[in-house]
């Protein structure tokens, strides 16, 4: 299952910083971390599972970025 954005409907997120305030940590406890949309900038809460996901697909994006980089040089 994607993620989208319930503002816009885009499914390209990244983590967004933790506030301490009373909405956070309650988001926490149930297991739902910040995340910000690319596209309008809303911030939303996501599932742990995802956010472990958006995270490895990023690490991925950006290993084989540096493979095409080094390859190119």
């Amino acid at each position: 299952m994607a993620l989208y954005c319930c503002f816009c409907g885009l499914s390209k997120f990244r983590t967004s910083r933790f506030r301490f305030q009373v909405l956070d940590l309650s988001r926490v406890l149930l297991l739902r971390l910040p995340v910000r949309c690319l596209n309008c900038d809303e911030r939303s809460y996501a599932p742990l599972w995802q956010i472990l996901k958006l995270r490895s697909a990023r690490r991925a994006r950006h290993r084989e970025h540096n493979r095409e980089r080094r390859g190119t040089m």
